[in-house]
């Protein structure tokens, strides 16, 4: 035997060189939107559920008047003055949070601009407009989003009920600088940018208001606003939405009445609810709780809620505390109708399985137990 094989020295290498290399980083837990979600998880926590918590998880509401109440909402819903100040938005979120059975989405929209809810945030003191972003190069467009993300986890957001997709070289998108362009592939490639900024700073953007405003002059908040658009141009301006659909949590439909499709604005439009399924993601209304919608049906507001949901949408948005005493009873108007037919029953299943399934992508039902 050779004395270099009688040296105990190659023995201590190799018990040392592995305590001395460098270790290998830590890998990072995906986040939205490569993080796929659990079905078996998802499952666990949809069975747990009673019907009245399913129903909660189909609204997104104004924050709730009470502050130690249960939340049993699916999301929160920021807007107005909500924001101003920022740590006691952040202690309320908290509070939120904790007092709810399931995580609920923390939403907000900030498109840019002067729509801007976070404008008070060091971050987003700057944020330019969607006409401003469409002249910039994708990846600060992205970088933009990105950087409205971080802000918005900051405050303890998880959801952007923004970019807008819609495609408007005049008309009410237009005029009030919402629109990114008036050509289609400028603002599927800025929007898709925006929205691929705030995916990666785990945030769900929201596209809206889908299948596209266009360039229409009305404002669908206080008007009935029409679209005299044949089906064909109709799925034109939903294909703008299509190239996102890898980094949306899904798309807010518009209250526009696209007339090819029917007399109903197509946040109560089954079929294009279904076109909006066809991208993966959630299908969330715009608010239920405006008046003029009601009116322009010749219906109650009671009669929106409930055709929102049998219209298949998975999030119905309310600019009202799901608790004030002088608004609908949303629990009161959903929970006997999906308990009138076992039909319905089987599609509040399947709006919540979708519901939950972004959550879980989001990772906000990691370590649920109930």
């Amino acid at each position: 035997m050779s004395a270099v094989a009688r040296s105990p020295l190659p023995v201590l290498l190799t018990l040392l060189v592995p305590l001395l290399a460098p270790a290998a980083p830590a890998r990072k837990a995906p986040r939205f939107p490569e993080r796929q979600a659990d079905a078996a998880r998802v499952e666990r926590v949809l069975q747990a559920l009673s019907v009245r918590e399913k129903v909660g998880q189909l609204l997104l509401a104004y924050p709730q008047v009470g502050k130690e109440t249960p939340v049993e909402v699916g999301g929160v819903l920021f807007v107005g003055t909500t924001l101003r100040k920022l740590d006691a938005a952040r202690e309320r979120i908290r509070s939120a949070r904790e007092r709810a059975r399931v995580p609920p989405f923390f939403a907000v929209d900030i498109e840019g601009g002067n729509f801007n809810r976070l404008q008070r945030h060091p971050a987003l003191q700057k944020l330019p407009g969607a006409q401003e972003l469409a002249a910039l190069e994708d990846g600060e467009v992205e970088a933009w989003g990105a950087r409205v993300g971080a802000a918005m986890r900051d405050v303890g957001l998880n959801m952007n009920l923004a970019p807008v997709f819609d495609v408007a070289s005049r008309g009410h998108m237009f005029r009030n600088g919402r629109a990114f362009s008036g050509d289609a592939a400028r603002v599927r490639q800025k929007a898709t940018a925006f929205a691929r900024g705030l995916a990666r700073a785990g945030v769900a953007p929201i596209g809206k208001h889908f299948p596209g405003y266009g360039d229409l002059d009305a404002d669908s908040d206080h008007v009935r606003a029409l679209a005299d658009w044949t089906q064909e141009r109709v799925r034109q301006e939903a294909a703008v939405f299509r190239a996102a659909d890898a980094v949306l949590g899904g798309v807010m439909m518009s209250n526009i009445v696209y007339t090819a499709y029917g007399q109903a604005p197509a946040i109560l439009e089954p079929s294009l609810v279904a076109l909006a399924h066809e991208g993966g993601g959630l299908a969330v209304t715009d608010d239920v709780a405006i008046a003029a919608l009601a009116e322009h049906l010749g219906s109650t507001r009671e009669e929106v809620v409930r055709r929102a949901f049998l219209a298949g949408n998975d999030l119905i948005l309310t600019t009202e505390p799901p608790d004030w005493s002088g608004g609908l009873d949303y629990f009161g108007i959903l929970v006997p109708l999906v308990q009138s037919d076992p039909k319905y029953l089987e599609q509040l299943d399947a709006a919540v399985r979708r519901v939950l399934r972004l959550k879980d992508r989001l990772g906000l039902l990691e370590g649920w137990t109930g």
